[in-house]
């Protein structure tokens, strides 16, 4: 799906990433920096990234531990065993990204606590942990229905089945939120001071027209640049290189200024599309970076994406970098305030915004149960739908587009209203899931404001993302938090939507968020 014009909230703009220096903060050894609940036979959860069990825990134990060169864990699944011997359990070895210590039990108050429709939950099922969202309480039976959002299904669960959902962030176990109401109180206060609120939070979308002409115009033989990639593993970093010459109307010849080539002696020239290359930003040298400011660190010969975690007292910095998760320290030397190359002008992104540790919140695509064909009494030819993005980065949110045609019992192409093919101009015709689309859902008037903890979807970038109202702030404004990239964006109520769910032919509006 490379061709949607789009973006996640959390990703910069160009959105891409370089992979050419030997080493970077994800790889480097990180046996010193292990997790303390990782040890010999400790009992942890385990994901994965196979699509069938996406979103999912796996109870089991720790085997064995990484050894000083490596970052995988050998582990033993409590609920699964070998294929050629079932009396065995099964064992692997899983990077320890993918592995948490066990939740803890539910306290007597939690046990208590009502399960009210719209909650957050994971549901044990076929030995498995799966997060999903309670759609209701059934007082009959005392049963709960629970929808998993990317399988487009709903199951039934008893009260013993079923957990409150919670993430493992900077070695703690938070709810939702992630805080308390006394500490979301407490940040909050800083994250937008009182002479900050009428600031724009939102870094406006690259238009690639008016991208390739300042390229054009900026970047002759020679111009020092900065440079970023598309591969793996290095999300957010820029080098900095010179202009040897243009090729043909969207790419450059470019010679890195720190990077060699396989020799080792001359530098690396290669080939860079406009949407990659920018100037290098404005100096920032008289400013003081604060906890929670979006920095550039710079780090084995390029400038690292993080976010300052404390101010020390000898004037370092602590930094953590968000896709690696790891914290550095650097001196203020290294350092300079993060900014977005936007349409020929620097944008600053949010300040101030709370960093925690990316949420394991995946698609489920388990088959639990048989998928129902879809119902073309809501989706004929011509309707106007909303369909869903199962692409990486782009989970939770919805575009307006119209059924164009079926192919299939499974398949149907769309056209999007605002995403534009290749060309820029023509609309982006695709082929998706039918259980991708769903029918645009009921407007919704709001007399009365968003109060926090709400759920809602927000309007950005072409599409409607869901989050959480996390503070309401003057002027019909509110900071919304998205768990998936772990971001606070600033929004008007015009751009805001009370969140539902298509479930079963009707619409669930959904309850408040809980912090526990």
């Amino acid at each position: 799906m490379s061709s949607r014009r789009r973006q996640s909230p959390m990703i910069p703009s160009p959105a891409k990433q370089r992979n050419k220096a030997p080493n970077n903060p994800a790889t480097r050894t990180i046996h010193n920096r292990l997790p303390s609940f990782l040890k010999p036979d400790a009992a942890v959860e385990i994901s994965t990234s196979e699509d069938d069990y996406r979103g999912a825990w796996f109870p089991g134990k720790v085997v064995t531990v990484p050894s000083p060169d490596s970052a995988n864990c050998q582990v033993e699944y409590a609920t699964m065993s070998e294929v050629d011997d079932e009396s065995k359990p099964l064992r692997e070895f899983v990077h320890v990204d993918h592995l948490r210590p066990r939740p803890p039990p539910m306290s007597e108050a939690e046990k208590k606590r009502d399960i009210a429709a719209g909650e957050d939950v994971d549901a044990f099922y076929n030995g498995v942990w799966w997060e999903g969202t309670v759609t209701e309480a059934r007082r009959g039976d005392g049963k709960f229905s629970v929808y998993f959002r990317a399988s487009k299904e709903q199951i039934q669960f008893r009260r013993d089945e079923l957990r409150f959902h919670r993430e493992w962030v900077n070695d703690t176990w938070k709810p939702p939120l992630d805080e308390t109401e006394t500490e979301s109180e407490e940040e909050e206060s800083e994250e937008v001071d009182d002479d900050t609120e009428d600031k724009e939070y939102l870094v406006p979308q690259v238009d690639p027209e008016t991208t390739r002409a300042i390229a054009k115009e900026m970047f002759s033989n020679g111009t020092v640049v900065e440079v970023s990639s598309d591969e793996e593993g290095f999300v957010g970093c820029w080098f900095a290189a010179k202009v040897v010459e243009r090729i043909g109307e969207d790419k450059y010849m470019i010679e890195y200024k720190d990077l060699r080539e396989d020799n080792g002696v001359e530098p690396l020239k290669e080939e860079a599309d406009f949407l990659h290359v920018r100037p290098p930003p404005p100096s920032d040298e008289d400013i003081d970076f604060a906890v929670g400011d979006k920095i550039d660190a710079f780090y084995n010969d390029g400038w690292w994406v993080g976010e300052v975690m404390e101010s020390m007292k000898d004037g370092s910095v602590g930094i953590f970098f968000r896709e690696s998760r790891e914290r550095m320290r650097f001196g203020r030397q290294g350092l300079r305030l993060h900014k977005e190359w936007v349409n020929g002008t620097w944008e600053l992104p949010l300040k101030r915004g709370e960093v925690m540790k990316r949420a394991k919140k995946v698609p489920c695509e388990r088959n639990v149960r048989r998928k129902i064909a879809i119902d073309k009494r809501y989706f004929s030819v011509g309707t106007p739908v909303e369909v869903g993005s199962i692409e990486e980065g782009f989970e939770d949110s919805w575009f307006l587009a119209k059924l164009v045609e079926y192919r299939g019992t499974d398949k149907c192409l769309v056209e999007y209203d605002k995403l534009k093919a290749e060309d820029g101009k023509e609309p982006l015709r695709e082929e998706v899931n039918v259980f991708q689309i769903r029918p645009q859902p009921l407007e919704m008037v709001m007399v009365n404001p968003f109060e926090k903890l709400d759920k809602v979807n927000a309007l950005y970038n072409d599409g409607w993302w869901i989050g959480v109202v996390r503070k309401v702030l003057a002027k019909s404004s509110y900071l919304v938090y998205f768990s998936r990239t772990d971001e606070m964006l600033k929004f008007h109520h015009s751009q805001l939507r009370l969140h539902q769910e298509w479930v079963d032919g009707k619409w669930i509006a959904s309850s408040k968020s809980q912090t526990a």
